[in-house]
C-alpha cells in the first residue's frame, strides 16, 4: 500500500482508532481490515523514518524540517526524553492535525467569500493595495494582510475544526462562572485534581458573551488584531494552545491572498435558489468527525483579470 493511500486511510478513519475496541478489529469486516493494514503500513513507515532520522542526526546530516528538529532536540535532551513511540505520535499529529484543520479552515472560508460579495470585494482591495497585481507574498506582507486572516479567523469561528478539547486538572481548582447574559451573580464548580474537562468550543464561539451577534459571519471583529492574539481562540490559549497555530495562519493567508486577488469566489446555485439558500443549505452541512468541517461543495471561480 503506498504510503499517501495509508495515510489517507488513517486520517479518513480516524474515529474508528479512538472509539473500536480491540477485539473488534480482529473481526471479518471490511473497512476494519483495510484501516488496520493502513495503520500498520504507516506505523512502519514511520519507524524506518525515525531510524534513517536518527542515523542522519547522528551524522550531523541534520534538516530543518519539524521531524529532524524533533529527533534531535530528544537526542540532546538528558532528562525529559521521548521514547520512539511518542515521537511517532507527535509526528503523526503534525501530519494529521496540520493538513486536517487548517484545510477544514480554508473550505469554510471560500464558502463563506461566495455567500459574502461585499466582504470579498473589500478583502481583495487589501491584497491589491499591498500584493498588486503579480506579486507573490514574503512573510512581510503578513501583517499587513489582516483582513485576509479575519475571514479565516471568522470561518474557523463558525466552524471550529476543534469542536472539543479535552483538558486534565493537574491541581485542585475552583472556577468562577458567570451566570447566563441577563442574570446577575455567579456560580462557583469545584473541580478534583485529575478531572478530565471537556470544552465545548462550539458553544464557546457562539457565545455572545464573548461575540457580538454570533450566529452572523463578520470578520469585521477580527480587524486590526494583532495576529498573534489570543482572543482567537480556534486554535486553543495557553501553554497547551496548538503548536502549528502561525504556521497554520501564514499558510491560510497566503492561499487566500493568492487565490483571492486572481479569481472570484460564486455559489453553484441550484434552479430557483438563491445566494442566502445556497449559505444555509452548504454551511449548515456539517460533517463531525476528530475535526468539525463543512461536507463537500461545488463554487465557481471567474478569473478576475487576463493572465
Amino acid at each position: 500500500m503506498p504510503i499517501q493511500e495509508a495515510l489517507k486511510i488513517v486520517a479518513e478513519n480516524s474515529n474508528l482508532f479512538i472509539a473500536v475496541p480491540k477485539w473488534l478489529w480482529y473481526l471479518p469486516i471490511t473497512r476494519l481490515r483495510i484501516a488496520r493494514a493502513a495503520r500498520d503500513r504507516l506505523r512502519t513507515f514511520m519507524h524506518e523514518q525515525l531510524i534513517e532520522r536518527k542515523a542522519m542526526v547522528a551524522a550531523g546530516d541534520i534538516r530543518a524540517d519539524a521531524f529532524s528538529i524533533m529527533v534531535k532536540a530528544n537526542q540532546d535532551e538528558s532528562t525529559y526524553k521521548l521514547d520512539d513511540e511518542e515521537v511517532i505520535g507527535n509526528t503523526f499529529l503534525f501530519l494529521f492535525a496540520g493538513h486536517e484543520t487548517t484545510a477544514s479552515g480554508l473550505a469554510a472560508t471560500i464558502g463563506y467569500m461566495a455567500i459574502h460579495d461585499d466582504i470579498q470585494k473589500e478583502v481583495v482591495e487589501q491584497i491589491m493595495s499591498v500584493l498588486g497585481p503579480d506579486r507573490d507574498p514574503d512573510f512581510s506582507n503578513y501583517p499587513k494582510l489582516d483582513k485576509v486572516r479575519a475571514i479565516f479567523y471568522e470561518a474557523t469561528r463558525m466552524i471550529p475544526a476543534a469542536h472539543a478539547l479535552i483538558r486534565e486538572a493537574m491541581e485542585d481548582t475552583v472556577l468562577t462562572v458567570p451566570n447566563p447574559l441577563g442574570e446577575e451573580g455567579s456560580q462557583t464548580i469545584h473541580i478534583p485534581k485529575g478531572t478530565e474537562i471537556t470544552l465545548d468550543m462550539v458553544g464557546v464561539q457562539y457565545n455572545p458573551r464573548y461575540f457580538e451577534d454570533p450566529e452572523m459571519y463578520k470578520p469585521s471583529r477580527w480587524y486590526g488584531l494583532p495576529a498573534d492574539s489570543e482572543k482567537v481562540s480556534a486554535f486553543s490559549v495557553g501553554p497547551r494552545a496548538c503548536l502549528g497555530r502561525k504556521f497554520a495562519t501564514v499558510e491560510a493567508t497566503c492561499f487566500l491572498a493568492l487565490i483571492l486577488r486572481d479569481w472570484q469566489v460564486l455559489p453553484v446555485l441550484r434552479a430557483g435558489e438563491t445566494k442566502e439558500a445556497w449559505g444555509a443549505r452548504v454551511m449548515n452541512d456539517v460533517l463531525v468527525g476528530i475535526a468539525l468541517s463543512v461536507a463537500e461543495f461545488p463554487v465557481k471561480l471567474v478569473r478576475r483579470r487576463p493572465v
